[in-house]
């Protein structure tokens, strides 16, 4: 199937664009790692939402997820992994399959916090950021994996049952029962270490020699996500209806600049949807 939009990122901004397209009636995907704005449900209190003062994070984001599922949008609960323009369609590949869609909107969110040193360096030589792609180059040897997603805590077991060890620095409590060859590490990572490929980790508690990464994250960096995507500083450059350079791909939400807000953010994901309709419109013109 080709649907209309595809929806990358679940959180305010992603919700919203999938309200709105429901209510233009066109065929929809969105793709979330299943936590659905993990740096909102972090909040104890927010004050400021319009009409909703005082909700916790995880109330007000469970409230945008239920309003984005009663559209009956296709909810792929993967990350994707990279996106490729083909003449008529996009290619969204994930861990476990590829999609295709007319349009695009993009609304990964940002990563909080630098990325580490030698991260881009090691990419595809000894760092991953796919546990299913990846996973079987590492069978019977010692890996680290980085996570700050609790739904990802399925692919870290999935990766024990492949590697000797797998030593594991989580910004979540590991589950008490879990494989014997995971072990929760101490101190926070600070540089991937290698030469040809990746040999170790260095981080705040001293080194750990490793045979490769893999970094589980909301949102890995832009620039490897789709090609010919113009990024200005760190975020996603965008023209005044949310368009990026890639005719046909809009992007909304902390991924496109400050403020990092929920009104806007929720107000940037109808906007982009819209935008993205209009575009779509016009090809078929």
């Amino acid at each position: 199937m080709v649907y209309d939009v595809a929806i990358v990122g679940g959180g305010p901004a992603g919700c919203s664009a999938a309200v709105t397209a429901a209510n233009r009636s066109l065929s929809t995907v969105l793709f979330d790692t299943g936590d659905f704005g993990l740096a909102l449900r972090k909040s104890k209190r927010v004050k400021n939402y319009l009409g909703l003062p005082d909700q916790s994070g995880e109330a007000l984001m469970d409230a945008f997820v239920a309003h984005m599922k009663a559209g009956k949008p296709e909810v792929v609960p993967h990350k994707v992994l990279n996106i490729m323009p083909m003449e008529g369609a996009f290619y969204l590949a994930t861990p476990g399959d590829v999609y295709q869609a007319r349009s695009i909107v993009l609304c990964p969110g940002v990563a909080h916090g630098n990325s580490l040193a030698g991260e881009s360096a090691f990419l595809g030589r000894g760092v991953s950021y796919c546990a299913t792609c990846d996973g079987y180059l590492y069978k019977g040897k010692t890996i680290g994996v980085i996570t700050n997603l609790p739904s990802a805590w399925e692919e870290v077991e999935f990766l024990a049952g492949l590697a000797q060890k797998v030593k594991v620095w989580s910004s979540y409590p590991v589950p008490d029962a879990h494989p014997e060859n995971i072990q929760a590490m101490e101190g926070q990572p600070r540089e991937v270490l290698g030469d040809e490929k990746v040999t170790g980790l260095r981080t705040t508690a001293g080194k750990e020699l490793l045979d490769g990464l893999f970094i589980l994250r909301e949102t890995d960096p832009l620039e490897k996500l789709l090609p010919g995507l113009e990024l200005n500083g760190s975020f996603i450059r965008v023209d005044e209806k949310l368009g990026t350079s890639v005719p046909g791909v809009f992007a909304a939400g902390d991924a496109v600049g400050y403020p990092w807000q929920i009104n806007k953010a929720a107000g940037e994901g109808q906007k982009a949807l819209l935008s993205a309709a209009s575009w779509l419109q016009e090809k078929r013109a």
